[in-house]
Parts: C-alpha cells; sequence; structure tokens
C-alpha cells in the first residue's frame, strides 16, 4: 500500500495544467460537453482527462448526474478540494503570464 509521501509524489509527477482546467471547466459548468466546447475538446477528451485526474488523485472527484453521463451534479469533498487549489494554479499562471 502507498504511503501518503508516495501519494503525493505520484500526484506532482503525474498531474497537468490540461487536468486542473478540465476539471475547473467541468467545475464550473456542470456539463461535461459545455466543458468540452469551452476548453476546445471533444466531449470524450474530457471525460478521459477527468478520469485521468481521478486516477491519480485516487478517487472521484465530480458526482455525474444520474440522468446522462454528460451532466454534473457537483463535485465531491475531494474535488472542492482541489478545486480551490487548481483555480489558484491557474491565477498564478495567469498573472505570470500578464508579468512577462
Amino acid at each position: 500500500m502507498k504511503t501518503p509521501a508516495d501519494l503525493r509524489q505520484d500526484f506532482l509527477r503525474n498531474v497537468q495544467l490540461r487536468h486542473l482546467r478540465c476539471l475547473v471547466a467541468v467545475a464550473q459548468e456542470r456539463h461535461l460537453a459545455r466543458a468540452a466546447e469551452r476548453l476546445a475538446l471533444s466531449q470524450p477528451a474530457v471525460s478521459k482527462t477527468l478520469s485521468e485526474l481521478e486516477a491519480i488523485v485516487g478517487t472521484r472527484l465530480v458526482d455525474r448526474s444520474k440522468a446522462g453521463r454528460r451532466g454534473v451534479q457537483g463535485l465531491t469533498a475531494a474535488g472542492e478540494q482541489l478545486l480551490a487549489h487548481a483555480l489558484r494554479v491557474l491565477e498564478a499562471l495567469d498573472a505570470s503570464a500578464q508579468a512577462v
């Protein structure tokens, strides 16, 4: 079984900005197809990216709608926690881009 330190290292090694951008778009749009449109990706690509992120963190981040797989009911507690950090990372990246 992996230790918390191992899980942290796995996350740091594997997470990419596209994962964080995807989580933010899905959380804000609350729909996979609309998030895909916003990100200029296909809906399957968004779903795959979200699944990759969930595999990296080892838990579900999004509660999908029962009415359809594209709808999103909301984020899990872990998803909400990661979303707060993802927003700060993307804001810092934007500030960096403006500074150079």
